[in-house]
């Protein structure tokens, strides 16, 4: 017997239930279908309305009032493939919040369209392994999560097929427990706790960040090297933005001490981890990056900076562009990336107490997840489900192009995993990695047992086993009876 999920039913919200007849049925349907609808006047700067309806693998159909609008900088020049953002509503026009593919429950998602990555797979893979190798400093409800979680679907606008696009959640106050301001319930006056800051959302422009500071009340969202206040959008003021503005003043982000006080520095070590095993071209300056605190009215380690990375597609030898593909990638050196980092990791590079974190963070991520298996499986697994369902053969039938796929899919995962040698060996070169350092590492810091990662061949993750059939546990295919 099958088991479905059950929604709350709203006035005119059309929720369905359908069984499958057969097992051959379901695996046709190996990956969920997303059909949206909106009208006339799509645009970056203000939503429309429209209404989605998912279907999910198991036949579980969610349809919902939602409201639309496009994303991205560069993202934005792909109008064939538009990347969206969607927000869920009720009948009478209010947020309202589920959990789409088991994704953690919120009325807003985001459908990434990955044209300009021919794999149509980067952003996720990079944010995968980000999730396995690093965590916030602090408990959250979900696991300390410091990255976004995504399930592939394909994509259909108006009754027009789309292809595979990539539903997930968003970098938000609630994913990192950000503290929401605390009004006084006599006086009403507000404190202002957790704050939220995006950096660099548009090409248009290098201009001076710190110049930005002067004016509070500007929510500033047009520039490379400009910051947008995410949380709490509702208060801009100078206290707001004083904790940024104190790491721009004077000598305060080039001072190892400053940022050392500021910052969680394994937090920084792996950032910079990512960027550089990964080769994401496109995070390492001032843009696609979030700067986090939890609660700026404690005078303790929870007024400190958290660092979260942001679309991640060009990496792996991609470019922000989509020209590198085919055998021809981008390996940014070692050197390069270390030369004029941002704010504050030019404040770090130098020192040998990071240089000693660092080595260490790669230590322990080459042994996991940034191993040269690890990584090609993630790809390989990917590749599997778009192919094997039937989904990348309808996706090339859509474009009959190559502006935003590979014809063969799997020969050009084969040649990222060879790229992705060649980066881990440089890697291990610039640490000078020796044997010695693997029992060191071992020795002083050994692996801690992680909950198990649990997936579906689909790709949907699940807590636990609760039918028979085929599971990815720990990246490793098991079958249950």
């Amino acid at each position: 017997m099958r088991h479905f999920r059950i929604f709350r039913v709203f006035p005119l919200l059309i929720v369905t239930l359908v069984t499958l007849s057969s097992r051959a049925q379901a695996q046709t349907a190996a990956m969920p279908q997303l059909k949206i609808t909106y009208g006339a006047g799509l645009n970056y700067e203000t939503y429309i309305e429209g209404s989605m309806e998912l279907t999910d693998t198991d036949g579980t159909v969610t349809a919902l009032p939602a409201i639309f609008k496009t994303r991205g900088a560069t993202a934005r020049k792909f109008t064939g493939k538009p990347s969206l953002n969607m927000k869920l509503r009720d009948a009478d026009g209010n947020e309202y919040d589920t959990p789409l593919l088991g994704l953690r429950k919120s009325s807003t998602f985001i459908l990434d369209a990955m044209a300009i990555d021919r794999i149509n797979m980067r952003n996720r893979v990079c944010f995968d392994i980000w999730n396995d190798f690093s965590r916030l400093p602090y408990e959250t409800e979900f696991d300390s999560r410091n990255g976004t979680e995504g399930r592939f679907v394909e994509l259909f606008i108006n009754d027009r097929y789309k292809g595979i696009y990539c539903l997930s959640d968003k970098i938000n106050r609630k994913l990192l427990d950000l503290k929401k301001p605390q009004a006084d319930e006599k006086t009403g006056e507000v404190t202002i706790r957790g704050l939220l800051y995006k950096n660099g959302t548009n090409d248009l422009g290098n201009q001076n960040t710190a110049g930005y500071f002067n004016d509070y009340t500007v929510y500033v969202a047009r520039y490379h090297d400009a910051w947008e206040l995410h949380e709490p959008e509702e208060y801009a003021s100078e206290e707001v933005w004083a904790p940024l503005a104190e790491l721009y003043s004077g000598s305060n982000s080039s001072s190892y001490d400053f940022v050392k006080k500021h910052f969680w520095l394994e937090n920084l070590a792996d950032y910079t981890i990512h960027i550089m095993a990964l080769c994401i071209s496109d995070n390492w300056g001032a843009k696609n990056r979030y700067f986090s605190i939890q609660n700026i009215s404690k005078d303790d380690e929870r007024s400190r900076f958290v660092l979260t990375p942001w679309d991640l597609d060009s990496s792996l030898g991609g470019n922000y562009n989509g020209d590198y593909y085919g055998g021809r990638y981008k390996t940014w050196a070692m050197g390069d990336i270390t030369k004029n980092p941002p704010t504050p990791l030019g404040a770090c590079m130098g020192n040998p107490e990071f240089k000693a974190l660092l080595k260490r963070r790669w230590l322990e991520g080459r042994l996991g997840a940034f191993s040269v298996e690890s990584v090609k499986k993630r790809m390989t697994d990917y590749a599997n489900l778009f192919i094997e369902s039937g989904a990348w053969q309808r996706t090339i039938d859509a474009y009959n192009s190559n502006d935003y796929i590979v014809k063969d899919l799997m020969e050009e995962v084969r040649m990222i995993g060879e790229w992705y040698e060649a980066r881990f060996a440089e890697m291990d070169q610039y640490f000078n990695v020796t044997e010695a350092d693997y029992a060191e590492v071992e020795a002083v810091a050994p692996e801690q047992p992680r909950e198990q990662q649990i997936y579906t061949l689909q790709g949907v993750r699940v807590k636990a086993v609760t039918a028979p059939g085929l599971y990815i546990v720990d990246g490793k295919k098991i079958m249950v009876k």
